[in-house]
């Protein structure tokens, strides 16, 4: 009976289907060829070693078309490369794996490299000989003049440190991951050699490729996402004008739709600050009448408003302010025939909405809290039309102990999906350039894995173009589109809608011919993206 649950277990641990990719270390994309790019994105490099980017002439799919290029050079006998982090990451040592590409020519004779993790036990986001822990590995590389994928199990890692607490407990509560860090051992120092290293990365049980090491994992036959936008024709309510403007994009050959239709409704516009924005019933009915699923987010805010005035906060929220324009939104959408996704205090582990717990005392039972009184609202009106919708961001901003997602989830009866907002280049001045899938795959890993009964949207994602003062050997916006196909289909193939964020300068799918062609070659015209409302709806009845 032991050997059988011993086997079971075993099998159970390298089944595709449980194995998962949760949180990318770095994988390049971002980067510009040379070295331009190396500090923006915490790469560094210290002793004999020399870094660069590089793309690969034969791009290498689930890896991505970037990777890093290690040189050894000058006369000393150490050195190495890391990336700062300082982000909580939740590692389970029991199950999980670091899992890297590498390259070493045959002509190395370095053929043993130590891996560090520091993490940090004391809280001061630096670390510590004397206060934290770093847990090491040594990994022999073969000289293969080949790429090899190398995955380690946490569980392999000893603790390389005498400070700290001795126990491997990188998490959202007890430590952040520092710092990752590659060490050359036991090479010639008078030799000059060099590695390249492509797509760190952690996993639940070993990371899941395809039939090839550079192969993405598949998804299933059953698997599909749905299509959504939302566009500057919101400002003046004009909905069905989101979805036409958007498929005259594509659809000079093809008579592909939308599914859902993405429009935003705040307390009051143009800088009031009495609570009086409610749906225009007539409007969201001929959204549905012509094929289409209304998705609205309510934003407790004021537009555009006199900043001496106060805006609204969770506490407003769960102490009444604001109940009689809930009940009146309630009533309102009650009077809709057919569905609404309705989405309420979305982005909250953000600090930019006067909802986010950052503004809320950093205490997410507060959100909780204000979520469900608004969700009672329209359940005591009796709105039986409604899909609640609970939305993070895909990155906490700020990394700290209270800003975990789960801490603020209302729980299952409050919601019935789940969504999460991916953007590459949102924020002040020219933020650093992310792929979707390691922008995203952090809370997509932890809500697939903590809510798995519960469909997941995107109910936003955009990219940025590259800007003029950024190389052109950098990645463009029509790559990251590929790219982001591609996740979508393979190790992020559980999300069932995504919501194109049809901004109209920096995130709008026509900043250029390039990235509108990706969207129309990659998204578009892509049997897995599907058409209309058909597959989505039977995931709303429950």
């Amino acid at each position: 009976m032991k050997t059988i649950l011993f086997l079971f277990l075993l099998l159970s641990l390298n089944d595709p289907l449980l194995a998962q990719l949760k949180f990318v270390v770095e994988d390049f994309e971002g980067f510009a060829d040379g070295v331009s790019d190396l500090k923006a994105n915490g790469v560094f490099a210290y002793g004999n070693t020399k870094v660069t980017v590089e793309q690969n002439t034969s791009q290498m799919n689930y890896s991505g078309d970037r990777f890093l290029k290690i040189k050894k050079e000058g006369n000393m006998d150490y050195g190495g490369w890391g990336k700062g982090l300082n982000l909580f990451v939740d590692l389970d040592p029991s199950v999980d794996y670091l899992n890297f590409y590498v390259y070493q020519p045959e002509g190395n004779d370095a053929n043993t490299i130590k891996l560090e993790l520091q993490d940090d036990d004391n809280f001061d986001n630096k670390f510590e000989k004397d206060n934290d822990d770093s847990w090491t590995y040594l990994q022999k590389l073969n000289n293969k003049n080949d790429w090899q994928l190398i995955s380690i199990p946490l569980n392999k890692f000893i603790d390389g440190n005498k400070g700290g607490d001795g126990i491997f407990n990188i998490s959202y509560k007890q430590g952040k991951l520092l710092t990752f860090i590659i060490s050359f051992i036991g090479s010639d120092h008078l030799k000059k050699q060099n590695w390249s290293f492509d797509f760190i990365c952690f996993s639940k049980g070993e990371l899941p490729t395809g039939k090839g090491i550079f192969d993405a994992p598949s998804s299933s036959l059953s698997d599909f996402c749905t299509l959504g936008a939302w566009s500057k024709e919101d400002n003046s309510a004009n909905f069905i004008d989101i979805a036409t403007n958007f498929e005259s994009y594509f659809n000079s050959s093809s008579d592909k739709k939308l599914g859902v239709i993405h429009f935003f409704q705040p307390l009051a516009f143009a800088g009031g600050h009495t609570q009086n924005s409610y749906p225009s019933i007539e409007r969201i009915n001929k959204l549905i009448q012509d094929g289409y699923l209304p998705m609205i987010t309510l934003e407790d805010h004021f537009v555009n408003y006199n900043p001496k005035v106060k805006q609204p906060n969770l506490y407003s929220i769960v102490e009444g302010h604001f109940d009689s324009f809930f009940v009146v939104w309630a009533k309102h959408i009650k009077q809709v025939n057919g569905t609404i996704l309705l989405r309420i205090l979305h982005e909250f582990n953000g600090d930019w909405y006067p909802w986010c717990i950052a503004n809320n005392d950093k205490n997410p039972q507060l959100l909780i809290r204000a979520y469900r009184h608004i969700h009672d609202i329209f359940k005591q009106e009796l709105v039986t039309n409604v899909k609640f919708i609970w939305c993070p961001n895909s990155t906490s901003f700020p990394q700290e102990k209270w800003n975990f997602i789960m801490d603020a989830y209302p729980g299952n009866e409050y919601v019935d999906l789940v969504g999460l907002d991916i953007y590459n280049g949102a924020g002040k001045g020219i933020p650093v350039w992310r792929s979707f899938r390691k922008e995203g795959i952090e809370n997509y890993f932890i809500l697939t894995q903590q809510l798995p009964d519960k469909p997941l949207f995107i109910c936003e994602t955009a990219s940025r173009e590259r800007a003029g003062s950024e190389s052109q050997s950098a990645q463009t916006k029509a790559e990251w589109i590929r790219d982001m196909s591609k996740a979508l289909s393979s190790d992020m193939s559980k999300v069932k809608l995504i919501t194109w964020f049809n901004e109209k300068s920096t995130f709008k799918i026509n900043t250029s011919m390039e990235a509108e062609k990706a969207f129309s070659v990659f998204i578009w015209k892509n049997s897995y993206f599907k058409s209309g409302t058909k597959f989505i709806y039977p995931m709303l009845i429950h």
